[in-house]
């Protein structure tokens, strides 16, 4: 099997589609040092990928949230108010 080699960026040619290559492999990878710096330096200079970080990272944090739903939790009246909306639901039929 083919071994992946490093791709090496040069600071002049980095854009907006390596910056959201190299956010995607943070969150799975550690990112060299000059990986680091030319991601966060684009970051500084480009309101559109800093948008996209956000997005990113809010749909990680979702994400999350659904996969452990022992932190998701629901107030006791809510928790009434729904019972009761199926109750009524099923009793309609």
């Amino acid at each position: 099997m083919e071994e992946l080699k490093a791709h090496t960026y040069k600071w002049y040619e980095f854009g907006c589609k390596d910056a959201s290559y190299l956010k995607t492999k943070e969150d799975y990878a550690n990112l060299s040092f000059s990986e680091k710096f030319l991601l966060k330096f684009h970051l500084a200079t480009c309101k559109y990928c800093r948008r996209f970080v956000k997005q990113v990272n809010k749909i990680d944090s979702l994400l999350r949230a659904v996969a452990e739903p022992n932190k998701l939790t629901i107030s006791p009246k809510k928790k009434l108010a729904i019972n009761q909306l199926i109750t009524e639901n099923l009793t309609k039929k």
